[in-house]
């Protein structure tokens, strides 16, 4: 990893870890990892929430829409983790190797950064909306309510990269209750202007909005009293040190998600060819597939922020002892939670497109893609879970390489199962084979990692 040459050194608290049992590594891990997963939660319960107040409006537009803005969701996503990510292995690296008081200020230089690029894209996005010639009803509304879609995200995008520093301090229980209400104004929001106003999309707009606009002040004034006063001497080091962690972590992360947001925006029309009701099935299971692997990110993450906290004076043995031991206890689990998804998936996807509210179409195509996609429930976490570790631990440009690879396979794939006849089954077949294949390539990839570290310790 980077060595800061530019700030002073602090010192650390302690000696650095000895080796200790797995019992004791695995406790440090769930007891940092307790907070994480009620964020994730409550991240799960956002965009969970938010598929089903849609599928629960007068009318289908709605739906339909939010899964053809999917493409610009996860452009959106590809901008906030790069940030935030940066964000928060800057404030890990502060716990003991320079002044803590520099994440105020790189908070906000990552957040003017992400609200300077969200505002060139809504203006890309403007004028593609207004020069191309799209004769499609509903990729013209698409295009019509792309740049408020993504000025919509902006306040969640600042709020979360002050939460990444919260995160990356360890802070993160106090941190969750604006986080919850961010997550409940936003829902409820988006439900009464939905349902009793009838306003369509224009409701997930303003939901969009509503929540991190008020609970934004709340985190900022959190991370403030967390940094303490700012040391103005460390303003160019605060520079620098943004700058290196947004060349070698940020920008490899947001590139590796924006290189899935091209295949999303492959996967959803071709989706929609074989009927409207698949496209918003797709979006249903993506969703939940989504909540189902944000506790293994979370547990990613964690390990990656304590093998970031620890001092520069540590032994690689104890990066080593989170490593070998947290991520293979993870994989196991997600092992067996996806083992037993016929007995809890079905009753999630019924809270989701329940009967009473929606067409039985779209609850038949939700089962039929949901059943193929079950293996991928696995392979994606794990992958995601990995992905993370070692994004944040230095090896963020091998993850892209492979992401480049596996989502050319992916679209490629989709237009072959889309041109074979339009057989709905070879497409699901074809994206678990891309989604298994893509976990073993990052599965040799954390080999080749913890290898990279052992060499390390034995020198």
């Amino acid at each position: 990893m980077m060595q800061p040459a530019t700030f002073p050194a602090v010192a650390d608290d302690g000696l650095p870890p000895s080796r200790r049992s797995l019992g004791s590594v695995l406790s440090e891990i769930i007891v940092m990892a307790i907070p994480f997963a009620a964020g994730a939660i409550i991240v799960s319960g956002l965009h969970l929430g938010k598929v089903a107040v849609l599928a629960r409006a007068p009318q289908a537009g709605p739906l339909e829409l939010q899964s053809m803005l999917q493409p610009a969701f996860l452009l959106v996503l590809a901008l906030m983790e790069g940030l935030a990510i940066s964000n928060q292995v800057f404030s890990a690296r502060s716990k003991n190797n320079w002044p803590r008081s520099a994440i105020f200020p790189a908070s906000w230089r990552m957040s003017a950064y992400a609200v300077l690029g969200l505002i060139v894209v809504a203006v890309l996005a403007s004028f593609a909306s207004s020069f191309l010639p799209v004769e499609d009803a509903l990729l013209r509304r698409t295009l019509d309510y792309l740049p408020l879609y993504i000025l919509s995200l902006s306040a969640f995008v600042v709020f979360d990269i002050f939460y990444a520093a919260m995160r990356g301090q360890g802070k993160l229980a106090r941190s969750l209750i604006p986080f919850l209400g961010l997550a409940a104004i936003d829902l409820s929001t988006t439900y009464v202007l939905l349902t009793e106003y009838n306003m369509g999309f224009e409701a997930v707009l303003f939901g969009n909005l509503a929540g991190p606009l008020v609970m934004l002040p709340v985190i900022v004034l959190l991370l403030k009293r967390e940094a303490g006063p700012v040391v103005t001497h460390v303003k160019e080091q605060v520079k620098i040190r943004t700058t290196q962690l947004l060349m070698f972590v940020g920008t490899p992360i947001s590139l590796t998600i924006l290189v899935g947001s091209l295949s999303a925006a492959v996967i959803f029309p071709v989706l929609a060819d074989f009927g409207s009701e698949y496209a918003s099935a797709f979006l249903v299971v993506m969703r939940l597939r989504v909540s189902f692997m944000i506790p293994a990110i979370a547990l990613g993450s964690v390990i990656a922020i304590l093998v970031n906290q620890l001092s520069d004076s540590s032994t690689p043995a104890a990066r080593l002892q989170y490593l070998g031991i947290g991520v293979p206890v993870v994989l196991g689990f997600y092992a067996l939670l996806t083992a037993l998804l016929p007995f809890w998936g079905g009753p999630m996807i019924a809270l989701l497109v329940s009967p009473e509210h929606t067409t039985t179409e779209l609850r038949a195509a939700t089962d039929l893609v949901m059943q193929g996609l079950q293996l991928t429930f696995f392979f994606v976490s794990g992958a995601a879970m990995l992905q993370v570790v070692m994004e944040q631990l230095g090896r963020a440009t091998q993850v892209l390489i492979i992401a480049i690879v596996t989502e050319l396979i992916t679209g490629s794939v989709v237009f072959y199962a889309q041109y074979a006849g339009h057989n709905l089954d070879i497409a699901i077949l074809l994206l678990c084979g891309v989604s298994g294949l893509t976990f073993v390539l990052f599965l040799v990839q954390f080999g080749f990692l913890l290898r990279q570290l052992g060499r390390c310790d034995a020198v």
